[in-house]
């Protein structure tokens, strides 16, 4: 009998806590980082999962980078919303300087997957109720939703 592994998902893999260590950062803008974070992960896991395995890139390994990646894309967010950039452009630094041993040809198939978790979770933000990015400094009660995460 074969057993098929079952595939872990980035709501399973990252945690809202890593995106605030008060009640005064529950905003909305951390929960746009931790949606991004969560779209990261499984846009990687999907497309390029068995290159990450290659490489050695574990499930834990690829959260904490997705975790990392989308706080660090909170100030390129910031600007963006305020109309001093138009287009996000990301660079292959952010992946490189987390996995210095890659190489430049899988830096550009993350750099691909990031690009496009990046505007996977952009789409889905025009038609959300909750205005995570233009109520940015709100606070964010889905980060106290005792249900939403129960389905973990």
């Amino acid at each position: 009998m074969i057993v098929k592994e079952k595939r872990k998902t980035g709501l399973g893999m990252i945690k809202p806590t890593s995106f605030y260590s008060n009640e005064s950062e529950k905003i909305k803008l951390n929960w746009f980082c931790y949606e991004l974070s969560i779209e990261i992960y499984d846009n990687m896991k999907k497309d390029i999962g068995y290159r990450l395995k290659k490489n050695k890139i574990s499930d834990d390994v690829l959260a904490e980078f997705s975790i990392c990646t989308s706080k660090k894309l909170k100030d390129v967010i910031l600007l963006q919303v305020s109309g001093k950039i138009k287009k996000v452009c990301l660079s292959y630094e952010l992946i490189e300087s987390y996995f210095p041993n890659i190489d430049d040809r899988m830096i550009n198939k993350m750099l691909n997957v990031l690009s496009k978790a990046w505007d996977g979770l952009l789409s889905i933000c025009v038609a959300c109720p909750n205005r995570c990015i233009s109520e940015k400094d709100e606070y964010c009660t889905l980060f106290n939703d005792k249900e939403l995460f129960s389905l973990r």
